[in-house]
């Protein structure tokens, strides 16, 4: 008798996905290709055990209507259930998958008390880079979380599963990228982490994967694209995608290898303060002869207080290696720089003046901060500030270059998305610290000292 087959892997990619052992698998990259009927029959492998408890979750609850709608197909076949308040399915062995999204700390805490044997994440670069990990690695607070209620029964025998969809793109781009060590070309990739001693994999799909859409009308749509969102939504390509802010940046045009500023340089800094969240300043040098500014140097950090970030600080400006004529010194002339505006707010840190902001009480061991630009456009000035370095003069190469020391910065430069209520400015949901430290570096307001450095003085 022939088998009554309800879904089958489409290619060998979604194979390849399914039968991974990996405790943290994602298939990802162009549209088409068929990550979300994979991950829905993911979920099921496991339905036959009375113990399996998965959930799959989006970003907000009216983005799973869609995969709500795609799981009917296979699991009414299956004799499961669908309840519609709960959203859940319950099968007749008596497990359960469940639909629901993160939108906030209280959809997250709702799972606090649940165990989960599978959890899925659709479309995972959608969850914006809002903490960091114990190694100060950036990472979706929700996501992190859930790794928490992934356990099951001593004896249920089942797989503790965490799966995941991305197409490049989205607000956690970056973090998404990170974790899952995706090469700008996007090839699949597997590795065990460090810490948990857990593989992770990762596996590239694109609609050439798919013989149901593989030379339709929706392929051929996606091949008359705009060359970015072809790379993304056709090529499965990370280094460019739909909604990038910096579009024209370019690891080859605008980055290079850590030297020795010449004396006759400006230089200054620009960052963006946080405790809870990393703080980062960048040190930034202007080339005047050719226009260019170069990002010399990076701090990013999180959890300083306001007198451990000013001793990096200085200690950071001392270090900075300078050439005069064909020496090599240590910087020693004092150096300024802008901070976010909200650095300076009296929050009670300070002594009985009441210059209690973070800024002042660096400022008074040294630091010369001044703030931002605050007002109506200006991070709209911001953004347009980076737009107009980044384009390229007649030697090929950007008027930014960033030193390749500076990670933080070219590793979110490029995930950087637009608002979507704001098409000019950035989605604030984006891990955007390095980056606002750029843009304060770059529309700071010049004073000139008329400082010079002489050889032998």
């Amino acid at each position: 008798m022939k088998p009554n087959v309800l879904w089958q892997p489409n290619s060998d990619v979604q194979r390849a996905f399914l039968a991974c052992s990996a405790r943290t698998a994602m298939i990802g990259g162009g549209a088409g290709s068929g990550k979300t009927s994979a991950l829905i029959s993911a979920a099921a492998l496991q339905s036959a055990n009375p113990a399996h408890r998965a959930v799959i979750f989006r970003r907000d609850y009216p983005s799973l209507k869609h995969i709500i709608s795609a799981s009917y197909q296979l699991f009414l076949p299956l004799r499961a259930s669908y309840n519609k308040s709960e959203h859940t399915w319950r099968f007749p062995s008596g497990s359960t998958i469940e639909f629901a999204h993160l939108e906030d700390e209280t959809a997250m805490y709702q799972h606090a008390g649940k165990e989960y044997s599978f959890e899925g994440f659709d479309e995972l670069t959608q969850l914006p880079g809002d903490a960091v990990d114990s190694r100060g690695q950036p990472i979706n607070s929700a996501f992190s979380f859930m790794q928490s209620r992934l356990r099951a029964a001593k004896g249920s025998n089942l797989r503790l599963e965490v799966r995941c969809t991305a197409t490049p793109g989205g607000p956690g781009m970056g973090w998404v990228k990170n974790y899952f060590r995706i090469g700008d070309s996007g090839e699949s990739s597997e590795f065990v982490d460090e810490v948990t001693g857990f593989r992770r994999a990762y596996f590239k799909s694109t609609v050439e994967d798919n013989p149901a859409l593989s030379g339709t009308d929706y392929h051929r749509q996606l091949l008359d694209l705009p060359e970015a969102q072809k790379k993304a939504l056709l090529h499965g390509d990370w280094s460019s995608y739909v909604g990038q802010v910096f579009s024209s940046y370019s690891y080859a045009r605008h980055t290079c290898e850590p030297f020795a500023i010449p004396a006759t340089w400006d230089l200054w800094r620009g960052a963006d303060d946080g405790y809870a969240a990393p703080a980062c300043v960048l040190w930034l040098a202007l080339d005047k002869i050719h226009d260019r500014i170069f990002v010399v140097q990076e701090l990013y950090q999180r959890g300083l207080t306001p007198e451990e970030m000013a001793r990096a600080v200085l200690e950071m400006d001392r270090s900075i290696p300078i050439k005069i004529g064909d020496e090599i010194i240590e910087n020693d002339v004092p150096l300024d720089g802008t901070m976010d505006s909200a650095s300076f707010a009296d929050i009670g840190l300070g002594d009985e003046s009441g210059r209690g902001g973070r800024a002042e009480i660096m400022n008074r061991l040294g630091c010369r901060w001044r703030p931002s630009a605050k007002g109506a456009g200006s991070r709209v000035q911001g953004v347009s500030a980076v737009h107009q370095r980044l384009a390229l003069k007649s030697d090929g190469y950007g008027g930014l270059i960033i030193c390749r020391n500076a990670r933080n910065l070219i590793r979110t430069l490029p995930a950087m998305v637009y608002d979507r209520t704001n098409p000019e400015d950035i989605d604030p949901s984006c891990e955007e610290h390095a980056v606002k430290a750029l843009m304060y570096g770059l529309t700071r307001r010049v004073r000139w000292c008329g400082v010079v450095k002489v050889k032998g003085l």
